[in-house]
């Protein structure tokens, strides 16, 4: 029996469900948490996954720009985390108020 990888198996299901997208957003953005670390994860978050873009809130626009240079760190950090290439830029919004884990 040859070996698979869980993702060769999971994708089909989550695609044929119409959920593969929303699932893969969501490990991109727990991976972003993960890769800015815990320092800085509650000053931001990852809002959104569209064509490569991935959209992230921050609470101060040093941090963004903070973000932006350290953008091909964190990219490579998130796709190596999910084990796909989904990620290839970094885009910035001001954070609404609250809590920046907040969904």
């Amino acid at each position: 029996m040859s070996e698979q990888r869980l993702s060769d198996l999971f994708d089909p299901a989550l695609r044929r469900m119409g959920i593969r997208a929303q699932v893969r957003e969501a490990q991109v953005q727990e991976a972003f948490a993960d890769v800015v670390g815990a320092a800085v994860a509650p000053l931001c978050r990852a809002v959104s996954l569209r064509r490569g873009a991935l959209l992230v809130a921050t609470a101060h626009s040093a941090l963004a720009h903070q973000l932006q240079l350290e953008s091909p760190r964190i990219v490579a950090g998130v796709n190596a985390r999910i084990g796909a290439d989904a990620v290839r830029r970094l885009a910035f919004t001001p954070l609404d108020g609250g809590d920046a884990r907040r969904r």
